[in-house]
């Protein structure tokens, strides 16, 4: 079993506890916790509290959220020493911070994998599996009010699985209504096969959608995770065969080298890029 330590929010983390305690690759050894005694929750309790110098030490897998204002240091001395890690959210680096961290990781052989919470569903384990290139890609994404960032990270990690390029073009208009508190951000990716991807995303009142329609040759996907309703030319989806994957039974097969990293850290640096090129596009809108 894989020794496994705690670093960050209690409350962000919870969820990803309860996963892992059911799964028989990874025992939890104890937590270097952060957060306020309101906020923690009954599995706070039940892990020991370890210093967290102690803890990177005895642990073979850290779990880190992305509570941490300086987490590169941190990072660095955890893959230094070969440790395999999970990143819950979305950790505040630099795309230089990143591609040194993916340099030691290559030498030191940690494994590094970024939460992905959209492409381990099975409708989209389905697309990436059986989608025709290239393709036109339309993501609506009006499923909550989480920041741009936390909105573009798990789309971009999700759609480099699917084109498995970078784009060569970018392009984002956005805007915001004050009276009713709603803004709508629309991104376009072009990519060198000719594949386009077009995200809409934001808050617009009690509006509450996901879904993803595809168009490529002899090939049209509709895919309405609100609803939960898949179609591929007009046909409901035979799910069966893609079973909601864990993305600990990735981490851990990855880590014992049965299978490929999906959503590395060098997809991470990758997003980053990306995220950058998005941001700037935008700030012209909010320029003075």
């Amino acid at each position: 079993m894989l020794q496994t330590g705690l670093i960050g929010n209690t409350e962000k983390l919870e969820p990803f506890v309860n996963s892992l305690r059911k799964n028989k690759s990874f025992d939890i050894i104890g937590k270097a916790s952060s957060g306020t005694p309101g906020a923690l929750h009954d599995f706070h309790y039940s892990i020991p509290e370890i210093n967290r110098v102690e803890l990177i030490e005895r642990a073979d897998v850290l779990l880190i959220d992305d509570s941490l204002s300086r987490p590169f240091p941190i990072l660095s001395d955890m893959v230094k020493k070969s440790k395999h890690i999970f990143m819950v959210g979305y950790l505040n680096l630099t795309t230089d911070e990143c591609a040194q961290l993916v340099k030691l990781s290559n030498e030191s052989g940690s494994v590094v994998q970024v939460y992905n919470p959209f492409y381990y569903s099975p409708a989209m384990q389905w697309m990436s599996s059986k989608v025709s290139m290239p393709v036109f890609l339309e993501i609506m994404d009006f499923s909550g009010s989480a920041q741009t960032n936390e909105k573009l990270y798990p789309i971009i990690l999700m759609l480099l699985d699917i084109t498995g390029i970078s784009p060569k073009k970018v392009a984002a208009v956005t805007f915001k209504s004050a009276p009713n508190k709603s803004d709508f951000t629309n991104v376009r990716l072009e990519f060198g096969d000719a594949s386009v991807v077009n995200l809409n995303y934001g808050s617009i009142g009690p509006l509450k959608e996901f879904r993803i329609r595809s168009y490529s040759q002899n090939q049209f996907i509709r895919l309405n995770f609100t609803e939960r309703n898949f179609f591929c030319n007009n046909e409901v989806i035979d799910l069966t065969e893609f079973e909601k994957t864990d993305e600990f039974i990735s981490f851990s097969n990855a880590i014992f080298r049965k299978n490929r990293l999906k959503s590395s850290l060098e997809d991470y640096l990758i997003a980053m890029h990306l995220v950058q090129k998005i941001n700037k596009k935008m700030n012209q809108f909010f320029a003075e």
